[in-house]
C-alpha cells in the first residue's frame, strides 16, 4: 500500500468516525437535557410502591411535621395549603408522633403528642402521578380521639 493511498483512507475514515462522535455527542445532550428538565421521578413512577400505604404514612407524617416545624415543603403540599399558610399561623405542638394510620388511599390520621396532649388529625390528600411523591396534602382537620385509638398508640410503643 502505498503512502498517499494510506493518508487518504485515512482521512476518509477519520471524517466518519467525526461524524459518528458528533451525532453521538448532539444525541446524548438531547438526551440528557430531556431527562433533566422532566420533572417525572423514575424511581416511583410505575412502582407498586406507589400506589401502597407505606408511601401515604411518610408522605402523611413529612408533610405534617414540617408544617408543625414551619417549614413546609412545596412537593408535599398544596400550593393552596402553602398560600393559607403564610396568611395564617398553624400551631400545634408535636414533640412525638405515636401513630399514623393510612384510613383510605387518599386519607390519613396522625396522633402526636406535644406540651402534655395527645391530638389527632385527619389529612386528606390528592393523589397524581405528575406530584413528585403522588401524593400531597389537601387538607388538614383536627378530630377527637377515641379511647380505643388512644389504647392502640400505646401498644404500640
Amino acid at each position: 500500500m502505498k503512502y498517499e493511498t494510506f493518508e487518504a483512507e485515512f482521512t476518509k475514515q477519520n471524517k466518519q468516525l467525526r461524524i459518528v462522535l458528533g451525532i453521538s455527542a448532539i444525541l446524548l445532550i438531547i438526551i440528557l437535557i430531556l431527562v433533566l428538565s422532566d420533572k417525572k421521578y423514575f424511581v416511583l413512577k410505575n412502582s407498586s410502591l406507589v400506589n401502597d400505604r407505606p408511601l401515604l404514612t411518610w408522605v402523611c407524617e413529612e408533610s405534617f411535621q414540617s408544617i408543625a416545624k414551619k417549614t413546609p415543603i412545596n412537593d408535599l403540599i398544596e400550593q393552596s395549603i402553602l398560600n393559607e399558610l403564610g396568611r395564617s399561623e398553624f400551631k400545634v405542638s408535636s414533640d412525638e408522633v405515636l401513630s399514623v394510620l393510612a384510613v383510605k388511599n387518599d386519607l390519613c390520621r396522625i396522633i402526636v403528642k406535644g406540651d402534655g396532649k395527645i391530638r389527632s388529625f385527619l389529612i386528606n390528600f390528592k393523589a397524581n402521578k405528575s406530584y413528585p411523591f403522588y401524593f400531597k396534602l389537601s387538607e388538614i382537620n383536627e378530630s377527637e380521639i377515641t379511647s380505643t385509638e388512644l389504647e392502640l398508640t400505646e401498644d404500640e410503643k
